[in-house]
């Protein structure tokens, strides 16, 4: 049961048929490890922190953003220039099984106008991922300067390690 004071704190995610109390509680005892060297992983950690888990940041490679949120599953954003990609896997393809291609595109890079949006999406999924409403990995893909945004369900047999969870 939610004290007081954090009810007061999260009354507008509670309010959220998404999220309710039992949402929040799992929030609030969620731990997410945020993998980033550039303002975007900052950014992103904060969005994750205001939802109420406890994130912890490391050292990662610039234009790229991982996120390990436990057992629940992990979320890899990249981009470059104008376009980026945010990759949620849970299920089924893990990371180990996962087509190197799809982390692939677009190339890694800094200074990018796309970061702050890949790290706000980057933050959405990761609060998907722990609320436990991502139940399949997806890729979604953003191109600033096109005005273009679409996603698609990640599908395949899987491995060893995500066939027997999945």
């Amino acid at each position: 049961m939610l004290a007081d004071a954090l009810v007061e704190r999260y009354s507008r995610q509670i309010l959220l048929a998404e999220v309710g109390g039992r949402g929040q509680e799992r929030l609030l005892g969620s731990r997410v490890t945020i993998a980033g060297d550039d303002d975007a992983a900052g950014f992103a950690a904060t969005l994750v922190r205001a939802a109420g888990a406890l994130v912890t940041m490391a050292s990662g490679a610039p234009g790229r953003i991982d996120v390990d949120a436990a057992r629940a599953g992990a979320v890899v954003g990249r981009w470059h220039g104008c376009s980026g990609t945010v990759v949620t896997l849970v299920g089924r393809p893990c990371g180990r099984c996962l087509d190197p291609s799809v982390l692939a595109l677009p190339a890694a890079g800094s200074g990018s106008e796309a970061a702050q949006s890949v790290a706000a999406l980057v933050a959405g999924e990761t609060l998907r991922v722990l609320l436990g409403l991502a139940t399949e990995g997806r890729i979604q893909r953003l191109d600033i300067e096109r005005g273009t945004f679409d996603g698609q369900t990640l599908s395949g047999p899987g491995c060893g390690a995500c066939g027997a969870a999945a």
